[in-house]
């Protein structure tokens, strides 16, 4: 990717970052910017699957394990020379994933598109998801995403895995950057359908294993989510910081690992299990 097509791609995306919800990178619905495709895939939704990673993301977490997915622009890797990152079309991503059909048909796998935030290129995987039909696709998101946008990705999608991080706004906006209230409005839309939705909460020491987030998490949760909901508990990567610096990059939380609250934890699942949802406890 050329110099200009760089810059022309940075003005776009600061363009789009000046509207409400900064949902596009390069405003087109025929390309989209993937920065890695993991193939024999367990762990990002039912059966083996292959997961693609969208670059570009509207926040900021101070615990992101994947900052190359973080700028919408492709990136160097100083430790093997290479760009992260490159443009795809629809045409060459729909005839990689057509290839994995006979594979998802004997396993039930799928495709996952996750990031970053897939949300910020919806046209692009709307259109995508047009074309793909009759393979099981997953969207796991942070939520931030434009409404109109995030109903209608919600409607191709087979599947969603749903983050919930921190419940308080100011909090929110302290530890990923951004206001939680659009993820809240999308989280009570989404469980007003009968879309197969699960709740995934990274479980950061001190952030948000909290009694008060946890607190206020089980309050928001009992007041929107189905009971037939699945949550997972997700425990804090420890190596989250060790990408940052192939990519010039400074880990926000350098040194700041301590152990999880495991009693705040175990308490919030137990809670949440007598109340009838799934727990699925991976701290």
């Amino acid at each position: 990717m050329n110099f200009i097509k760089i810059m022309g791609m940075r003005s776009l995306w600061i363009a789009a970052a000046a509207k409400p919800y900064g949902l596009s990178i390069t405003g087109k619905m025929d390309k989209g910017i993937v920065f890695d495709i993991k193939e024999y895939s367990i762990h990002d939704g039912p059966g083996v699957r292959v997961t693609v990673f969208m670059k570009g993301c509207p926040l900021k977490c101070r615990w992101c394990h994947n900052p190359e997915g973080i700028s919408p622009l492709p990136q160097c890797n100083s430790r093997t020379g290479k760009m992260t990152g490159r443009e795809w079309t629809l045409e060459e991503l729909t005839k990689r994933m057509d290839s994995y059909r006979p594979y998802f048909h004997n396993c039930g796998g799928g495709i996952t598109f996750s990031g970053g935030e897939p949300g910020m290129q919806a046209d692009f995987l709307l259109k995508f998801a047009e074309r793909c039909r009759g393979i099981h696709k997953l969207l796991d998101t942070s939520g931030y995403c434009e409404p109109k946008k995030f109903s209608a990705l919600a409607e191709q999608f087979d599947m969603v895995y749903f983050d919930l991080k921190l419940i308080d706004d100011a909090a929110h906006r302290k530890y990923t950057g951004v206001s939680n209230q659009i993820i809240l409005e999308n989280l009570k839309y989404l469980m007003g359908t009968q879309k197969k939705t699960i709740l995934r909460m990274p479980m950061i020491p001190e952030i948000t294993d909290t009694r008060y987030n946890l607190e206020s998490a089980g309050k928001l949760i009992v007041e929107v989510c189905r009971p037939e909901t699945e949550i997972h508990l997700l425990p804090y990567n420890k190596l989250a910081g060790g990408k940052y610096p192939v990519y010039g990059m400074e880990y926000p939380l350098k040194n700041w690992y301590t152990k999880n609250n495991t009693d705040n934890i175990e308490h919030f699942a137990g809670w949440l299990s007598g109340k009838g949802y799934q727990i699925k406890n991976y701290v």
